[in-house]
């Protein structure tokens, strides 16, 4: 018999009144397939089942928002033989579903899970300096023990303006506005630009740069606004996104605007890279991951695990097109 664990987060969403993974596992037992919930109280829970229990079932289900699902594959990768990972997205913004257009209705969630094909993505590997945990986040933003802080991410790891925005914005304001409570929040922080200098080591090449925002990306999109043309979820490389401090404030306008229309930009650095570390020269500085806080450190590093974890998608996505290049290096994308 197919065995199915659903971990659900019952606080992801707005609606939190609403139980989807009940919905999941009724139109699951209808195919006979046998189903477990367990449900989580506290950051990191996620991750703990799924590696205590994940190696039992075909198939294990995150129910929630990124963090929950980014904990989930966490957890994951923390076994040698590894069960498919399905995803019924239920948080506020859910960056993953986007880019593999996954359903959040769960009749069709569960059909995706059961006869959908299975698509083997990128996980990356979080490491560095020692980790602190800042104690001046709203409620419910980060857990009480540095142990519970994600050691993995699926799609994105970021720091600078907006970065923040995902985490720091009170729950209440998340649940009434939705989506637009991270606009706000982001909108709010352009009059509190901070630029820093760090120390930007990529596949073995460092730069010093003042930057503003920097990403770590395997996603098309980020918060829902920011897109990433010809993203690829396989190929063992991240999308390195920085941003430089500009010179003066108007020229904050017109590199939003080239930032989220991917145009070229004196301002942005876009590259493919497998391995990346921020060193912050002046201060320790937190990082965002997967849409949650990620810890505070001085010496960030990243590293691509490829094809770690198949995930259960409608379809196959289609590959972007690339660009030849001149010295043999793997394409970069089209801009």
């Amino acid at each position: 018999m197919t065995k199915v664990l659903i971990i659900a987060n019952p606080v992801a969403g707005r609606n939190t009144n609403a139980k989807p993974w009940l919905e999941l596992e009724e139109e699951l037992l209808q195919t006979g397939v046998a189903v477990t919930i367990r449900k989580t109280s506290q950051k990191y829970d996620a991750t703990l089942i799924a590696a205590s229990e994940g190696s039992a079932y075909d198939f294990v289900c995150a129910c929630g928002g990124d963090g929950t699902l980014s904990e989930v594959a966490s957890g994951l990768m923390l076994l040698t033989e590894r069960p498919y990972l399905a995803f019924l997205p239920t948080g506020s913004t859910c960056d993953v579903a986007k880019s593999f257009n996954l359903p959040s209705e769960p009749h069709l969630a569960a059909e995706t899970m059961l006869f959908g094909p299975s698509f083997a993505i990128d996980i990356g590997l979080i490491s560095g300096s020692e980790v602190f945990i800042r104690s001046d986040l709203p409620d419910g933003s980060a857990p009480d023990e540095v142990n519970r802080l994600p050691r993995h991410f699926t799609y994105v790891s970021s720091f600078g303006v907006f970065s923040e925005t995902s985490y720091a914005t009170p729950r209440n304001l998340k649940k009434a506005l939705g989506y637009f409570a991270y606009v706000l929040s982001g909108i709010k922080s352009l009059s509190t630009i901070e630029s820093l200098r760090v120390k930007v080591t990529r596949d073995g090449r460092s730069t010093v740069e003042s930057l503003i925002f920097g990403a770590v990306a395997n996603s098309s999109s980020i918060g829902g606004v920011l897109e990433i043309n010809g993203a690829r979820f396989d190929d063992g490389k991240f999308e390195l996104l920085l941003v430089r401090t500009p010179d003066s404030i108007m020229q904050i306008g017109p590199m939003l605007n080239n930032l989220i229309n991917n145009h070229n930009d004196p301002l942005i650095i876009r590259e493919l890279v497998t391995d990346c570390q921020f060193e912050f020269l002046d201060d320790l500085n937190s990082m965002t991951v997967d849409g949650e806080y990620g810890g505070t450190r001085q010496n960030w590093h990243f590293t691509n695990q490829p094809r770690s974890i198949k995930l259960k998608v409608p379809e196959l996505p289609h590959l972007p097109t690339h660009v030849d290049t001149v010295d043999g290096a793997r394409p970069r994308h089209l801009d």
